[in-house]
């Protein structure tokens, strides 16, 4: 997997639920933050030539690159299609440096202001870039959004909302079937910030109405809080 070949290396962003390993849950003390310090992935020239005929509506995997280093994007109906492009642009004018544009405004700019964005009820969405190593040079700006389904442990990467299930154990916002054995937490009330707010919204008032536990939901920056969730 991989391979690369001449004297440009290109790379996969690192960022995001996906590719950073973030933890997206936060409040309570309830589990632990965890980084990684992997500055890219390094794409091959073959999936580096596939990703100028990807176009939106065309799916990736849980990882974004593909473990057959001749493709880029893959089947939509395989067990492995994890998100789904929502664009992509070629050649977006911008600079990388050390596995993150100068200008993150950029990624809104193309992606939306909820890019990265946890909102209970609705999938996740990301972003990722191609970029030249040596020169910073982003070759693919692309944004992302995962599929409304179960994975293979029937987990849906949907945010949970009021009356969803989750397992205290994910590191991430899975949705899961109140039935499955590893749902012990259910969502008795989502309080859901407008976005306006996000960068300082008053998460001790919204805590203070949950019965119980609470979860402060944050974007994958860290620096955004769109809602409180309270479980049970």
């Amino acid at each position: 997997m991989n391979l690369n070949s001449g004297p440009i290396r290109r790379l996969l962003a690192v960022g995001g639920v996906a590719l950073a390993g973030a933890i997206a849950l936060s409040g309570c003390g309830i589990l632990d933050a965890a980084s990684d310090d992997t500055e890219g992935t390094d794409v091959s020239s073959d999936q580096f030539d596939a990703a100028a005929d990807a176009a939106a509506g065309d799916c990736l995997p849980y990882e974004v690159l593909s473990d057959d280093s001749s493709t880029f994007a893959i089947d939509c109906s395989g067990d492995d299609a994890f998100w789904t492009i929502t664009s992509i642009t070629a050649d977006p004018g911008l600079t990388a440096a050390g596995g993150d544009l100068t200008d993150t405004q950029a990624v809104y700019d193309a992606c939306g202001e909820e890019n990265g964005a946890y909102i209970p009820g609705q999938p996740w969405t990301d972003w990722n870039m191609i970029y030249d190593q040596t020169t910073g040079n982003v070759d693919y700006l692309f944004c992302i959004e995962a599929i409304d389904k179960p994975n293979a442990e029937g987990k849906t990467p949907v945010t949970p909302n009021t009356g969803d299930c989750m397992s205290s154990s994910d590191v991430e916002w899975f949705k899961l079937d109140c039935a499955d054995a590893a749902a012990d937490t259910t969502v008795t009330d989502a309080i859901v910030f407008d976005a306006a707010d996000w960068a300082a919204p008053d998460v001790d008032g919204a805590a203070a109405t949950c019965a119980a536990s609470y979860y402060e939901v944050t974007d994958l920056t860290g620096t955004r809080t769109s809602a409180v969730l309270c479980v049970e």
